[in-house]
């Protein structure tokens, strides 16, 4: 038996299990609610880059300019970043 079907954030990979997890409550947005706005649409790059850095911060007790690189090579790997490499 296969696991259900989890959607994950095009912008940082992030799993959306719950109407919270999606950008603005709206479920089927393309990303999760700390990558995008609350219509939906994605924040800009620099405003989802410190967000993912806070994050590793938070939950690896990394040093700054660290998560910074960590967070910028994973948003690299995203298809909303991917797609656009002007935009990073």
């Amino acid at each position: 038996m296969s696991e259900p079907y989890c959607p994950s954030c095009g912008s940082c990979g992030f799993p959306m299990r719950t109407p919270e997890d999606f950008a603005g409550g709206r479920i089927g947005a393309l990303y999760c609610s700390t990558c995008g706005d609350d219509s939906g649409e994605l924040k800009p790059y620099d405003e989802v880059l410190r967000a993912n850095a806070d994050y590793f911060i938070r939950q690896q007790d990394l040093d700054a300019g660290v998560a910074r690189e960590m967070a910028r090579a994973l948003l690299a790997t995203m298809p909303a970043w991917r797609a656009d490499p002007k935009r990073h």
